[in-house]
């Protein structure tokens, strides 16, 4: 394992990143049971409330915990500056928690007061969250590629949350923004583009290598990839500005998911591509089973832009719910669950054994966590997906709770597997 260029001796107590890696599993949890109690409704229609519910489970409940957490523990050792009242990433937690908890009640049926308090929750853990950890990412003296991914990240985490409670304040008073469909196409840019793949290929950079003893992608072409994604980031939000006016031929929503192919051509299709190069020619031959989960998600990031066209183009609801089903579980869900698989052992080992090494006896960090366990994880998470993309193929409702079922498993067994490593002492 390669830690040349970190900072380790400035990471938070492991009690932080751990407790919103800890919510993800509940978050699978959350999901799966959605499937199993509401079936097909879940994966009819993209505009249906349940479908809504099911989709920002996953994309705060499980995505957004694990990004944040690995955030408050990433910034330090990487960008070499430390984030200031760290501590204060509990509260952050618990607003997000409580934020969650009234936005998908509301959205399964629950009173409107719930989505009010939802956006209360939500900003508040927005101003606690992202005002400590911008002043370290704009302070750092490092300022390598990794470092510029994860505040262009960030950056995007911000619009996409004024953006999303500007659309949940319509849930409540009817006050959707003007041209609804159009910011909710910015909104969907920049959280799976933006927020999502700019922290997956920023993280990328540095974990392939490290754990896996891959080659690096040399600094040009990250500076290319850096240049054309944040590139096909700023064009849509350019549509917006001209108010949908630049190609009266084309929606105003179409042209802002065109403006954005080349950051789509990055994300899913050209770092995907190299870094499932890298890993196949990796110096490490050594079975890892969390890389099963690097290579099954990267795989289906290879599949995003044409199932993408098709949702864009096509009148049929059901490739827009397989293109978010493919976006969340399949590519950013496999990629998550694989780098919890790894990060938390090494974590784990890190804060509780390295500084025994040489005075006595100490575990490998691979023993912490047998293979035989990811591997489990990684057959529940994958045959959930495949299963998923069936039912919604077929639209039938015995395969959508069935999918459910799959996602409770998976959760209890990364849960499982959390818990097994966080325990060792």
């Amino acid at each position: 394992m390669k830690t040349g260029g970190l900072s380790l001796e400035q990471a938070p107590p492991l009690s932080i990143p751990a407790s919103f890696f800890l919510t993800v599993p509940i978050g699978i949890l959350i999901a799966g049971c959605i499937m199993l109690v509401m079936g097909i409704a879940t994966l009819s229609s993209p505009w249906m409330p349940h479908t809504l519910a099911l989709t920002h489970v996953g994309t705060l409940a499980v995505l957004a915990m694990g990004m944040i957490g690995a955030l408050y523990q990433m910034t330090p050792v990487i960008a070499g500056k430390a984030v200031p009242v760290a501590r204060m990433a509990h509260i952050v937690h618990a607003l997000l928690l409580a934020g969650l908890t009234g936005f998908i009640w509301q959205l399964l049926g629950g009173p409107a007061i719930a989505m009010s308090v939802a956006i209360l929750c939500f900003t508040l853990a927005l101003l606690t969250f992202l005002l400590p950890l911008a002043w370290a990412l704009l302070r750092c003296t490092i300022k390598n590629e990794t470092v510029q991914g994860m505040r262009l990240a960030v950056v995007s985490l911000t619009i996409i949350i004024l953006i999303g409670l500007a659309m949940t304040r319509g849930y409540v008073d009817g006050g959707f923004p003007a041209n609804r469909v159009l910011w909710m196409q910015i909104h969907l840019t920049l959280a799976l583009l933006g927020w999502v793949g700019g922290l997956i290929m920023a993280v990328s950079w540095q974990v392939i290598p490290m754990f896996y003893l891959a080659s690096s992608v040399s600094k040009n072409t990250m500076r290319w990839l850096f240049g054309l994604l944040l590139t096909g980031l700023v064009l849509p939000l350019v549509s917006v500005l001209a108010g949908g006016e630049i190609n009266n031929s084309l929606p105003p929503n179409q042209l802002a998911a065109i403006s954005a192919l080349p950051a789509a051509l990055v994300i899913w299709l050209l770092h995907p591509g190299l870094i499932l190069r890298n890993i196949v020619r990796r110096k490490r031959k050594r079975s890892d089973a969390s890389l099963l989960f690097w290579k099954a998600g990267l795989g289906t990031a290879l599949l995003m832009i044409p199932v993408a066209v098709a949702a864009l183009l096509l009148p049929d609801p059901r490739w827009q719910i397989l293109f978010g089903w493919l976006a969340i579980w399949g590519w950013a869900g496999m990629i998550m669950h694989g780098m919890l698989s790894r990060i938390v052992p090494f974590l784990v080992w890190f804060h509780r054994y390295s500084a025994r090494v040489g005075f006595e006896p100490v575990p490998s960090m691979r023993s912490l966590l047998p293979q035989e366990r990811i591997k489990t994880g990684f057959v529940l998470h994958f045959s959930s997906v495949v299963l998923g993309v069936t039912a919604i193929v077929k639209q039938a409702d015995w395969l959508t709770r069935l999918s459910g079922l799959l996602l409770i498993a998976t959760a209890i067994s990364l849960a499982h597997m959390l818990i097994h490593v966080l325990k060792k002492r």
